[in-house]
């Protein structure tokens, strides 16, 4: 866990690792004490149900909202965020009962025995730029327009996950595309805002407005269709837990 040195001691990448992943476990501990101080003896279903980002985020608490305005069965949401490898790990091991996970450019992290999909929304990957970038004028970009630019994707954890999934959309290589993360969508916003850089959005799920940045398509190789995704509602095929079946019978039911 440590580099040992002349009156020093710093940490080794696995000793980052260790520290991050300990402070997520006690802070889940602490959180889990308030919620069980919190919970009534009401006869409410309890649902645990994660999601990637803020965009998946917005809209989950449009189903959830949806969800208590009609629905019969009364359930009392856990919500929280985490990268999708940090989500399939809790529904695999039972810490989560399912999770909204953006299906973007690869398919492997759902190809798992134990786990079943479906899809709740749908839509196209567009790239965010500032409407100060002269390429901003033109209807939609190609990979040749994508080094003038680092691209940013957000993840609240060290993610690689959209990187990998972004880059593996592009027909054509590309070395001098530059794929980074950040931790927090204000930031990715001033700086595409300040053309320090572009982003990739999900269009069709609720965007955080600017009026500094456009967003425009990005044709590879001729097409728009590796652009493609869908949000996953994710779950153990195991998991018969009166909370999640309502919830997936009404997604269903409203053609969510």
């Amino acid at each position: 866990l440590f580099f040992r040195g002349p009156n020093k001691i710093t940490l080794t990448n696995a000793g980052s690792y260790f520290v991050q992943r300990a402070t997520e476990l006690l802070n889940q501990l602490d959180d889990s004490i308030v919620k069980l101080h919190n919970i009534s003896q009401q006869n409410f279903q309890h649902l645990r149900i994660g999601y990637f980002s803020p965009f998946e985020g917005r809209l989950l608490v449009k189903h959830i909202h949806a969800y208590q305005d009609t629905a019969n069965v009364p359930i009392r949401f856990h919500v929280s965020e985490a990268g999708i490898e940090h989500l399939i790990a809790d529904i695999t091991m039972g810490l989560l009962d399912c999770a909204y996970i953006l299906d973007y450019g690869t398919h492997e992290h759902l190809i798992h025995a134990e786990l079943s999909s479906r899809p709740i929304a749908s839509g196209e990957m567009v790239l965010g730029l500032s409407r100060r970038n002269p390429i901003a004028d033109k209807k939609f970009l190609t990979d040749q327009d994508l080094a003038e630019r680092p691209i940013l994707y957000y993840s609240n954890e060290s993610s690689t996950y959209l990187q990998t999934a972004f880059l593996a959309t592009l027909k054509s290589s590309n070395p001098e595309c530059q794929v980074q993360r950040v931790g927090t969508i204000e930031q990715m916003q001033a700086l595409v805002s300040l053309d320090q850089a572009m982003a990739f959005y999900p269009q069709g799920l609720p965007l955080f407005p600017s009026d500094e940045i456009v967003y425009r398509r990005l044709k590879s190789n001729g097409s728009f269709d590796s652009q493609l995704y869908t949000v996953q509602l994710v779950a153990r095929n195991d998991n018969n837990i009166n909370g999640l079946t309502a919830y997936k019978d009404f997604l269903t039911k409203h053609k969510y």
